[in-house]
């Protein structure tokens, strides 16, 4: 693991920074409103692709192809290396610009990119990232949501294709979704389970799907429970061959990991720069002199926070030793389960002592009396409970980092 820039990181890292300057509106760099959104980084893209402002730079981006910079040139991309996209990445976090990359962008575009077909290639990938295809996920099932290999939806065949029966729950923005990236079993005697699974396309409007809202415990609608009845899929939209779906499924679940706000250090970093930042606004609770400071004069609190700040370093870190594997495998590897499980629980650490520094405020779930930030932190503090869960419960990656990291047998 080498942490200095080779010169080719450099002098990308200074391009990028010069292009910030040039081409992002003032008004758009260094806000932090999507830190209180929705719980996943391709559920706020989305939403925020379709707001007018974002639009021009998201114009501007495809036109650098750095809206898919990972994806080839022939595909609008960059052909980043994974080391160029981390410089990427951490350039466009830090100057405070909220995530841009959708679920077609992150995960279905490098999917088809590997495992689709010319056809599907061809007929997906350019209205994908042209933003013009908004993508949800059909993997979790109300029985089969951390064992996803017991996934129930089956696909059965039919002339020309199959027809899908079952459900899936908490599909993020399966009600904007254009097209679903569903997996369904295609042979429930395959042993073991997951043998018999096969990921398909669907068009979210076909005949016999339907979605139902999950609103979420801070009010905000990006969960959905999605219902297919005899749903037809035509042959042509299975992906990666007959019951091969589950390693794409591995494939999209480890950039679902790797990329998931609990595991990247930055939005600890903007996290913990909020706590300071509102610590050293209030006053504080009067001291040996009676001027009272403020809240940041805290001895305790100062020493939490910089064992969180340690804490964020330990996370930060470790991941550029994973970036280093990352790079040389081409994809991420069982250890994103590592950050996904960390990332979370020292999220969660952060949340709740920013919480417990505003007392009262931190309670009040609508904007009046306190204003809109303390609004913010309340929900917040609701939604980062999900992080024991959403993309894959913490009980999953300690099972996926005991068996395939540290080679413990399994049960």
């Amino acid at each position: 693991m080498n942490l200095k820039d080779t010169p080719q990181q450099a002098r990308l890292r200074q391009e990028i920074r010069a292009w910030i300057a040039a081409a992002v509106p003032t008004e758009l760099l260094g806000q932090q409103e999507w830190l209180a959104m929705p719980l996943t980084t391709s559920t706020l893209a989305d939403e925020l692709a379709g707001r007018p402002e974002y639009e021009p730079l998201l114009d501007a981006l495809d036109g650098q192809g750095w809206l898919a910079p990972a994806w080839p040139r022939e595909h609008g991309g960059a052909a980043f290396s994974a080391e160029e996209q981390f410089v990427f990445d951490e350039e466009w976090l830090r100057a405070g610009l909220p995530p841009f990359r959708t679920d077609g962008l992150e995960k279905v575009g490098p999917t088809l990119i590997a495992l689709g077909t010319p056809e599907q290639q061809a007929r997906f990938l350019e209205p994908t990232r042209r933003r013009r295809i908004v993508w949800a996920q059909g993997y979790s099932e109300p029985g089969a949501g951390s064992d996803l290999a017991s996934l129930a939806l089956r696909a059965e065949p039919k002339p020309g294709g199959y027809r899908l029966n079952g459900q899936k729950a908490w599909t993020s923005n399966a009600h904007r979704a254009d097209w679903l990236y569903v997996l369904a079993r295609t042979d429930p005697a395959a042993r073991p389970r997951h043998a018999g699974i096969s990921l398909f396309l669907a068009d979210a409007r076909s005949a016999g799907i339907t979605v139902r809202p999950i609103v979420a415990i801070d009010g905000y609608h990006h969960l959905n429970q999605t219902l297919f009845e005899n749903v037809f899929v035509p042959e042509a939209q299975l992906v990666g061959g007959l019951n091969q779906g589950w390693k794409a499924a591995n494939f999209l679940l480890g950039y679902e990991r790797f990329s998931h706000p609990s595991a990247m250090p930055v939005y600890h970093d903007h996290a913990l720069a909020a706590l300071k930042r509102d610590a050293r606004a209030m006053p504080g609770e009067g001291g040996p002199d009676g001027t009272g400071g403020s809240r940041w004069d805290d001895p305790g609190l100062q020493r939490s926070v910089a064992r969180l700040e340690m804490d964020t370093d330990c996370l930060r870190y470790a991941r550029y030793r994973a970036q280093t594997r990352f790079v040389r495998r081409g994809e991420p590897g069982p250890e994103s389960s590592i950050f996904k499980l960390y990332g979370g629980a020292l999220m969660q650490r952060i949340v709740e002592t920013h919480h417990e520094l505003t007392g009262p405020r931190g309670m009040a779930w609508d904007a009046q009396p306190f204003g809109p930030e303390s609004q913010q932190l309340a929900r917040r503090s609701a939604r980062v409970r999900a992080y024991s869960i959403s993309g894959g419960t913490q009980q999953i990656q300690r099972n996926v980092i005991a068996q395939r990291i540290l080679g413990l047998p399994g049960q």
